[in-house]
């Protein structure tokens, strides 16, 4: 098995055991917790979210995409991290009570004051997890990431149990980041890289400039919508969306958030040794729209009995969210393959020109639907999403060199893996008279069904993702 296999291997067992953590931990807390205690935190951790890209300054991406890691240009990078990490929370702290008072609710205000230490201490852990990642040692990582989970779990459901609400998940993310230093500087131990140093301090400083820029744009369009409906229509209905959006985000736990730690670290090894990335970019395209694609427009269709599993009952507003959120989380296939590209390609400062050209419109268009409601927000993922996509394409096309012609060749065999998916939940569908709200054995059947669907569809459509299963089918009877 190849180094980049290997890793691949790793990062989705690792990711797939931190769905499964997550999806227990969505499960419990939204029994024991409610719609309120949700909006409560939602914004609370939107605030975090906004803060967070600043106090991180692309210190971790820098490291990991750096021609020569040397001593010093760690010790810069955790430096510059620190003190911008330090300034954040205490601008925090001292925001939380008004915050509290803007939405006319304290809870927001100490939920900021938990996470803050958590801002403090994220610095520690970013030398470490930075070297690993860039050594694409991802069995490390795994075992850190799950550890971590586990025990974010364990305090939340003891925490939700003992009756502290919002609270409850306020601590366990200070636990989270608790737990991720002291792995990560127990897994891969450099104690020299806390010495202060500000050696080519400017390197570092340009390179997370742009970086931190385009992430705080894009994590403005993630979180405006809570800050905004949680002024306007209150916190329940902030718990709700933030819901719907999480249960839209587990295809991409399950397929991106595993690519995306190793895609960089493969991309930039690629581009040091002189390598085109033409030819990765048009296969992870090919990928990933057999992949995600298929996926969000499955969930689309069984978006009532997912809800049902994951969330429970009292969540009945929420099916109608995800089925428009998904329909635009469709367009999202090529997204975690654009900022890897362009960092390798070193255009790191035009992620934020393609996030200045089609953010601020997506904001504009939240904003504007806001006052109508949680489902007039979540429809404008339908046209937000496909104008991000189209921008970012554009702009990493043009550096590699790709054609809209060969995107196209590129990405047509995993439309028809997704025709055959959504054929196959149609078709259980049609035997019970087209009804969406599928119990859980019928959800199943319908499940197996877009499984058979969509691997004829990668058959029928040539697909290059065909032979990879074949592959893994026979290591796997090999090794049993």
């Amino acid at each position: 098995m190849t180094s980049l296999r290997r890793s691949l291997l790793f990062s989705f067992m690792e990711r797939y055991a931190g769905i499964v953590i997550g999806m227990v931990m969505t499960v419990a807390g939204a029994r024991m917790l409610t719609p309120a205690d949700f909006g409560v935190f939602s914004v609370g951790m939107s605030v975090i979210m906004l803060i967070d890209v600043l106090r991180d300054f692309g210190a971790g991406n820098y490291l990991v995409q750096h021609e020569t890691l040397e001593r010093e240009a760690v010790r810069s990078a955790f430096t510059v991290s620190c003190v911008i990490s330090g300034s954040c929370a205490v601008a925090l702290c001292l925001a939380a009570i008004p915050f509290g008072h803007f939405y006319n609710e304290p809870g927001v205000g100490h939920v900021l004051f938990v996470l803050s230490a958590a801002l403090m201490l994220s610095p520690f852990a970013t030398p470490s997890s930075a070297t690993l990642r860039r050594q694409m040692a991802f069995d490390r990582l795994a075992i850190i990431n799950i550890v971590t989970g586990l025990g974010q779990l364990g305090t939340l459901v003891l925490l939700a149990s003992l009756g502290l609400g919002y609270m409850a998940m306020a601590w366990a993310g200070l636990v989270a980041v608790l737990l991720r230093v002291l792995g990560s500087n127990i897994a891969r131990p450099m104690p020299w890289a806390f010495r202060p140093s500000l050696v080519g301090w400017r390197d570092m400083f340009a390179f997370g400039a742009w970086s931190t820029a385009s992430a705080i744009v894009n994590v403005i369009h993630d979180t405006l919508p809570q800050l905004i409906i949680g002024r306007v229509l209150g916190m329940a209905p902030v718990g709700l969306l933030g819901r719907a959006q999480m249960v839209c985000q587990l295809p991409d736990k399950l397929i991106g958030s595993a690519l995306f730690p190793v895609v960089l670290p493969a991309l930039a090894e690629h581009a040091r040794r002189g390598g085109s990335l033409k030819e990765p970019y048009l296969l992870g395209l090919s990928y990933m729209a057999a992949v995600h694609v298929p996926a969000m427009v499955c969930l689309a269709l069984l978006a009532e009995p997912v809800v049902l599993i994951v969330l429970g009952p009292q969540w009945g507003e929420v099916p109608t969210l995800v089925r428009l959120i998904a329909i635009g989380f469709v367009w999202y296939f090529p997204a975690c393959l654009t900022y890897p590209m362009l960092v390798a390609l070193g255009r790191v400062r035009d992620t934020l020109v393609c996030s200045l050209i089609s953010i601020p419109p997506s904001i504009l268009l939240i904003a504007i639907a806001a006052p109508h409601g949680i489902t007039a927000v979540a429809a404008t993922s339908l046209v937000t999403a496909p104008l991000q996509v189209f921008v970012a394409v554009s702009y990493v096309r043009r550096h590699i060199g790709v054609t809209w012609a060969e995107i196209f060749r590129a990405v047509l065999p995993g439309g028809v893996a997704t025709l055959g998916a959504a054929a196959g939940i149609v078709a259980v569908m049609s035997l019970l008279d087209f009804r969406t709200a599928l119990s859980s054995g019928e959800m199943l059947v319908a499940i197996l069904a877009a499984g058979f669907g969509w691997m004829g569809g990668l058959w029928l459509g040539g697909h290059p993702l065909i032979g990879e299963l074949r592959g893994l089918c026979g290591r796997a009877r090999r090794w049993a």
